[in-house]
């Protein structure tokens, strides 16, 4: 009889883990010239799979956890740019790479909405022209230049601790918390640590940024 439990728990677990798993087809057109690209799994560089493009136009079908971030990058290494960040919350999904449209994928689209919103709050690359060589106006604009940033950054960390508050079931959450550079992020990361949401154990959220 224990035999009997045991071997039934053992095929519940194989059924839950295989349960976990969704089958995908990502199809869709790239830029001119583009011949290649990495397909990226949970960040998992070392494991990065190369996809021929043909024709402008690539097909490739993966199996992967249902909580998978699948990075399409023609870069292992994660930059600060946007890469095409897919949710597998269906069975397919069509990018058009040249202006980051991704349809068949409501998830994706959302994260992809939210992930531009984000960068557009970022102060980095604001700065104030100073055309004087008065050292005492150069020095009222640099700290001119510094409150703004800082009321940018304040203002960039205030909508994603709103958005995650408000979205805290979605795992893709857990993107957005990888890639934010804000040097507020330890308050971001406190505010999480209390909400512990599902995706509070994603495997991503253990490896080092590389956007940084």
């Amino acid at each position: 009889m224990k035999h009997l439990l045991f071997v039934l728990t053992a095929l519940m677990l194989v059924v839950t883990v295989q349960a976990k798993k969704q089958k995908v087809t990502i199809d869709g057109t790239v830029t001119n010239g583009q011949t290649w690209f990495y397909l990226i799994v949970n960040e998992d560089t070392a494991n990065a799979q190369r996809i021929s493009v043909i024709d402008g136009q690539f097909t490739v079908k993966v199996k992967v956890d249902c909580d998978a971030l699948i990075r399409l990058d023609v870069y292992k290494k994660l930059r600060d740019r946007s890469p095409l960040v897919l949710i597998p919350d269906s069975k397919h999904i069509t990018v058009s790479w040249p202006d980051k449209q991704i349809s068949g994928s409501q998830q994706s689209q959302e994260l992809q909405t939210v992930s531009k919103e984000i960068r557009d709050l970022s102060p980095e690359g604001f700065h104030i022209d100073v055309f004087t060589d008065n050292p005492d106006a150069r020095q009222k604009a640099r700290e001119k230049e510094a409150a703004i940033r800082q009321q940018m950054f304040a203002k960039q960390m205030h909508f994603t601790k709103d958005f995650i508050l408000q979205n805290k079931d979605k795992y893709y959450c857990a993107w957005i918390m990888y890639t934010f550079h804000n040097p507020f992020k330890a308050e971001l990361e406190d505010m999480v640590s209390h909400m512990q949401p599902s995706w509070a154990n994603h495997p991503i959220l253990y490896k080092p940024s590389s956007a940084r």
